[in-house]
């Protein structure tokens, strides 16, 4: 075979990888969330997204968060495509040893509070305890509403009940992992890695929040480094119906969530 022929049978390649690709270069590094969902995250840089510069920036294609162990409150950065009602979220999560962060969804942004504020509900980030990371806690709202293996129902009057439970698992910090957020009407659900971690209904109407904002949080204590890639949302239809208390019944035998401060930690019990 000549030089010529191969060269064109090259050129021909080329052209075939390109038109299959359509981004019009050979490799990609746009992202390419799952169908029915968008990137809300170009992994470039922090366009479309709002927070201050000195705890938010783009890393090795993550946003990226860090604190250096002196914040008196919580930071956030929140995302600026407009509020978000029902939903499923899929991100993928990194944390140091020791780091704290959280996902928050139907929030309030919050700056009478301070810089970046932000309030409402999140899927918390913790490394340091199976139990927490993965939980549903609401910022400067009603704190723990279930811890992360817990199934919970939230009454009418803002009491959470525990009425089931999922195997406890731990994930290793400063590894990535796949976190899934989907709510649907008042009721919570969280994953890690495909692990159910909460399943939430809230009755509470004055406490709950049906819609707001998206945002990731750097947290007070020590030093800490949080990175989230592969940001994808999927908006659901905003008439989906709400549970009402006659159909999600507490039973007798549930327990109360107990509240921060006052509950201890949990052992793992699944692998």
């Amino acid at each position: 075979m000549s030089g010529t022929v191969i060269v064109r049978l090259v050129l021909w390649n080329v052209i075939a990888i390109l038109a299959i690709d359509g981004s019009g270069s050979l490799f990609s590094d746009e992202p390419k969330p799952p169908e029915g969902f968008e990137a809300i995250f170009n992994g470039k840089d922090l366009t479309g997204w709002e927070g201050s510069a000195k705890y938010w920036k783009v890393e090795d294609g993550s946003l990226t968060g860090t604190a250096d162990g002196k914040l008196d409150y919580n930071r956030f950065i929140v995302w600026k495509g407009g509020k978000v009602k029902n939903f499923e979220l899929r991100v993928k999560v990194k944390v140091s040893p020791g780091g704290n962060s959280g996902l928050q969804y139907r929030s309030t942004e919050r700056p009478d509070l301070g810089e970046t504020v932000v309030v409402g509900y999140q899927c918390d980030v913790v490394s340091n305890r199976a139990d927490y990371n993965g939980m549903l806690y609401e910022e400067r709202g009603r704190r723990i509403l279930a811890h992360t293996s817990e199934k919970v129902i939230i009454d009418p009057q803002g009491q959470p009940w525990v009425v089931g439970e999922f195997p406890l698992k731990e994930f290793k910090a400063g590894e990535w992992h796949d976190f899934r957020v989907l709510v649907e009407g008042n009721r919570h659900q969280h994953w890690i890695d495909g692990h159910p971690t909460v399943d939430v209904i809230d009755l509470d109407e004055k406490g709950r929040k049906l819609e707001g904002v998206l945002g990731v949080q750097v947290h007070v204590g020590p030093p800490m480094t949080i990175q989230y890639k592969d940001f994808y949302l999927k908006k659901l239809k905003d008439d989906l119906p709400l549970i009402k208390p006659e159909e999600a019944k507490i039973p007798a035998t549930a327990q109360k969530v107990s509240p921060q401060g006052k509950d201890k930690p949990k052992p793992v019990n699944a692998k």
